[in-house]
């Protein structure tokens, strides 16, 4: 059973596993550090962490974090947001990834991705028809359009999560599906959490005035919608075939 193997996995395999993971998230940030909004660092972790386990996802969170600096820069507000988030990140799919054991989403889980999808539709609508992102006019149409762009992504996944429940009764795999709409929900959420987490830490560090905090927040607006819209595509169609694939190299 899949599970009892990753309880096998030994600690040479456990450490050479973390350092190719590390590897191959610093290279593909590195490759497309020139794309604002493209990466498939959190697509990468949150497969590996999930197949391999909270331990793994939290270390190599963390080995990752501050391995990339030597890339990028040891900056001390990306650093702290970096060692907070990626670790946290990786411990929470790998704890989910740990309970699955093959069975389908209860039915409040099924309930709860619908909300979360539904509440993050509506914010992103919301933030667009009432202009509550408040950016210099440079950015005012890209940031709007992405709003409603990412709006449409999360109205499109909320439609075809309830179509899938819906057949799933009936088809056998369905279940698998949902597991996927639930993680990729879950990883746009994170990825919100982000850009929260950094506009909580970085002005403190940086001792930027409310003005300033305020205004580091909107400008957070044009990585984080971008981000977040390439998670949902990656995570959605990545997820299933790689930890299937990480779960054969066991």
């Amino acid at each position: 059973m899949y599970i009892n193997q990753r309880k096998k996995l030994s600690a040479a395999r456990e450490t050479a596993f973390i350092a190719l993971t590390c590897a191959l998230m610093t290279g593909v940030q590195f490759a497309l550090s020139a794309v604002p909004g493209v990466e498939f660092v959190t697509v990468i972790l949150l497969c590996t962490s999930y197949v391999f386990g909270a331990r793994f996802g939290c270390l190599t969170g963390l080995a990752f974090s501050l391995l990339r600096c030597l890339l990028f820069g040891f900056y001390p507000a990306v650093v702290a947001v970096y060692c907070i988030y990626f670790p946290l990140f990786g411990l929470l799919f790998g704890t989910i990834g740990r309970g699955d054991d093959g069975g389908g989403l209860t039915f409040k889980l099924k309930i709860c991705v619908n909300l979360v999808l539904a509440v993050l539709s509506a914010a992103a609508f919301a933030a667009a028809a009432l202009e509550l992102v408040k950016v210099s006019r440079i950015y005012r149409d890209a940031v709007y359009a992405m709003l409603w762009a990412l709006g449409g992504i999360f109205t499109a996944l909320t439609i075809a999560f309830d179509a899938v429940w819906l057949a799933s009764r009936k088809k056998s795999g369905g279940e698998r599906a949902l597991r996927c709409f639930f993680v990729t929900a879950l990883a746009a959420l994170c990825t919100v959490a982000f850009t929260l987490i950094d506009d909580v830490v970085s002005p403190l560090i940086l001792g930027l005035t409310q003005r300033g905090a305020l205004a580091y927040f909107y400008a957070s607006f044009t990585a984080m919608l971008p981000q977040t819209a390439c998670t949902v595509v990656s995570v959605g169609l990545m997820f299933t075939p790689l930890t299937h694939a990480l779960k054969r190299a066991l």
